[in-house]
């Protein structure tokens, strides 16, 4: 069915595609099959639809079946594409790390919120030019999305892995925005930095829920998902040691798993911390905020 053949036009091959991924399990089939062969023709998927009829080549074809079959494997579509859109822009990723997922969005916005003045964030500091701090920081989409909105943030991004460092480091350059790229674990590069702003989205997959995930998720790698027994190991590590590389009334925010709140507050409560809690877009708890007092 997928082998190449003369004078397919794009909704016969659309067709096709999307019964080959359907038959593999893919949750929307001729959704991504969509996607796949825009790619593949370098147009739009707007563009994709107006040119229904359009003669699609032997090569692109071809290109197209290599495609459909890495997909078929489960291999994860932004992977597939090598890219992934977060916050308006669009990030180079590959295997090397974490797909930036909608509800990080969340995190930036409640970042950038803190740009406006004090009466409007409810905290007592003003965040004019600030010190921002992103640990974990993969792909480096929290990281850059931040440092582009709010271009007189100083913002430093730590990763323990060289190879999402170069990612990291990629889109950043392809984005135009600066940002200092330190490696180590969690604080571990800082020395005596301290920061008004620090943000996390770290590995919050517990051993028992990885067991659960879907093949796409269990082929990103296990360093940016596994967080211990209960997936709240890093939360302990951030919370034990965030007051001494924060200024006075500098505020930690983190992204959570959604049953993840209580026990992450405590972490921070136990450390001095006033907190606070905000939820996704499903009503599921996915923020903790914990201000340094």
């Amino acid at each position: 069915m997928l082998q190449r053949q003369i004078d397919l036009s794009v909704i016969q091959i659309l067709l096709r595609g999307a019964e080959y991924l359907r038959a593999r399990g893919v949750v929307q089939p001729r959704a991504e099959a969509d996607i796949l062969l825009a790619h593949t023709l370098g147009i739009s998927r707007d563009k994709l639809y107006l040119s229904r009829n359009l003669k699609v080549s032997g090569q692109d074809q071809e290109r197209f079946v290599k495609l459909l079959q890495r997909r078929g494997k489960r291999e994860p579509l932004a992977y597939v594409v090598n890219k992934r859109e977060f916050m308006g822009l669009e990030f180079y990723v590959d295997e090397r790390v974490l797909i930036p997922r909608p509800e990080t969005e969340i995190l930036a916005e409640k970042v950038l919120t803190l740009r406006e003045t004090k009466s409007q964030t409810g905290y007592n500091k003003e965040y004019k030019n600030p010190r921002v701090l992103d640990l974990c920081t993969g792909s480096g989409a929290l990281a850059i999305s931040i440092a582009y909105y709010w271009p007189e943030a100083k913002v430093t991004a730590v990763d323990i892995s060289d190879a999402a460092l170069e990612v990291a480091k990629y889109n950043a350059a392809k984005m135009q925005t600066p940002i200092d790229l330190r490696r180590g674990d969690l604080f571990e590069p800082l020395n005596e930095d301290k920061f008004d702003i620090i943000v996390s989205n770290p590995p919050y997959v517990s051993q028992s829920e990885y067991k659960d995930c879907s093949p796409e998720v269990k082929q990103e790698p296990p360093l940016a998902l596994l967080a211990g027994e209960d997936g709240l190991d890093f939360y302990r590590k951030i919370a034990a040691q965030a007051s001494r590389f924060l200024c006075n009334e500098g505020l930690v925010l983190v992204e959570i798993g959604c049953t993840q709140g209580e026990q992450v507050i405590r972490f921070f409560t136990d450390q001095g911390f006033k907190t606070d809690i905000f939820r996704d877009y499903a009503g599921l708890d996915r923020i903790v905020l914990a201000a340094k007092e």
